[in-house]
């Protein structure tokens, strides 16, 4: 009895050790992956993957479908079923009747493997849904990391226009000390500096905005961690041809592959309630004591299908199959016209890029070279000389924003194919 009180005794210890672990919440900033100084986009790629808050959500469907299978393939638990009649008192075993029944579910017309099948093609809809919004993180990831190359392009602009009026402010000063400019010049080149200023400070706010957004999407809860990225806004390489992309898309759309595996499960649950139309069989053995004497029983029970032949059941997943086939062509429709649309985006952004980077960027620079050399030589006045820094202010922002569009077109492309 010692022996056996100890070993109860340390049991409880054990269990009371194993409760309370389980109460104590494990730190999930404990477990979250540093965030590298220099940030790459396959770096970002590959932390989102892990830990956004998005994609963890839809990772539990896959435990629930998993759940669901190892349900589906498990036999009915038997029956036990114990009974007494007529005691009145006296002996237990011979002044009454008792009987002891096991029985067992037999499932017929092939409904076990029936269920297997759909909780297998729910499983794999499940898996490709997964993947889906895997592919969609993953173009958002794209556009969050390079809202960040384009704030950082465009306050580098700004920066250097900050530096540059800089300088013409320190000339005119020195213009104005002299005697050279009136003080009317002098302030219309300072006012004229904030506008520059302006648009540092945006950018400046802009780069932390578009930071926060990338540690939001990366599953990070601290939005004040710095880190900088590693990409450039640069041309890139063309997507290829229209046709391509089609073919491409409608074989590896991991939503189209989803909605497969949907017409699958339609089928089978089809199977499914088809088989359902023939009864279960429920054989039964058992002990029986009629007071004095001891008996053996056994035989079968099963429902009699004379009303409810589960015709309800079969018409409805008929129809459901039925409707997962027409989504499967809408889907299809929809991919088609999603690469359409990125492909024609991707290519009127490369023409944009081309216009700018081979005729209004080089004409905007020069100009504005020209304009502050003549200005310093007198031959034109403030305003024209502030037209022209402006103008090329303007069109180099355009072309970061044109490399930048082009980027995300291309992103856009991929995400549309699925890639």
């Amino acid at each position: 009895m010692d022996r056996l009180a100890m070993r109860i005794s340390r049991f409880s210890v054990l269990l009371a050790v194993f409760v309370l672990s389980m109460g104590v919440p494990i730190s999930a900033d404990a477990q979250l992956q540093e965030i590298p100084r220099m940030l790459s986009l396959a770096d970002a790629l590959q932390i989102a993957a892990k830990q956004n808050p998005g994609l963890q959500t839809e990772t539990t469907a896959r435990q629930i479908a998993r759940g669901d299978a190892a349900t589906a393939a498990l036999l009915p638990n038997p029956q036990l079923q114990l009974r007494s009649e007529g005691f009145r008192g006296g002996s237990f075993t011979d002044r009454q009747e008792l009987s002891v029944e096991i029985s067992q579910e037999i499932q017929t017309a092939g409904k076990r493997a029936q269920q297997i099948a759909v909780a297998g093609a729910n499983l794999r809809a499940t898996e490709a849904d997964i993947d889906n919004a895997a592919r969609l993180l993953r173009f958002a990831i794209k556009q969050a990391y390079f809202q960040i190359v384009l704030a950082k392009a465009d306050l580098v602009v700004a920066r250097d226009l900050l530096a540059d009026f800089d300088r013409t402010i320190r000339s005119k000063e020195e213009q104005f000390r002299l005697g050279e400019i009136s003080g009317a010049e002098l302030r219309r080149v300072q006012v004229e500096r904030f506008r520059v200023f302006d648009d540092v400070v945006a950018g400046e706010l802009n780069l932390k905005q578009a930071r926060a957004t990338m540690l939001t999407l990366l599953g990070h809860p601290d939005s004040t961690v710095e880190f900088d990225v590693t990409e450039e806004l640069v041309k890139g390489e063309s997507v290829g041809s229209l046709a391509p992309l089609h073919a491409e898309a409608l074989q590896i759309r991991p939503d189209l592959k989803a909605q497969h595996q949907r017409i699958v499960l339609a089928r089978e649950q089809t199977g499914l309630e088809q088989a359902r139309r023939f009864p279960d069989l429920f054989p039964f053995v058992g002990y029986k004591r009629d007071f004095t004497e001891d008996g053996v029983m056994f035989g079968i029970a099963a429902p009699l299908p004379l009303f409810n032949r589960n015709q309800g059941g079969i018409v409805r997943a008929q129809a459901e199959a039925e409707r997962e086939a027409f989504q499967l062509k809408r889907l299809e429709t929809q991919a088609r016209l999603e690469v359409d649309q990125a492909f024609n985006r991707f290519e009127s952004e490369r023409q944009r890029l081309e216009g700018l980077e081979t005729e209004y960027l080089p004409k905007a620079r020069e100009s504005r070279e020209i304009a502050e050399a003549a200005h310093k030589l007198g031959a034109i006045d403030l305003t024209a000389f502030l037209d022209a820094q402006r103008t090329f202010r303007e069109v180099y922002r355009l072309y970061n924003r044109s490399l930048y569009e082009l980027s995300i077109a291309r992103f856009q492309v991929e995400a549309a194919v699925g890639r």
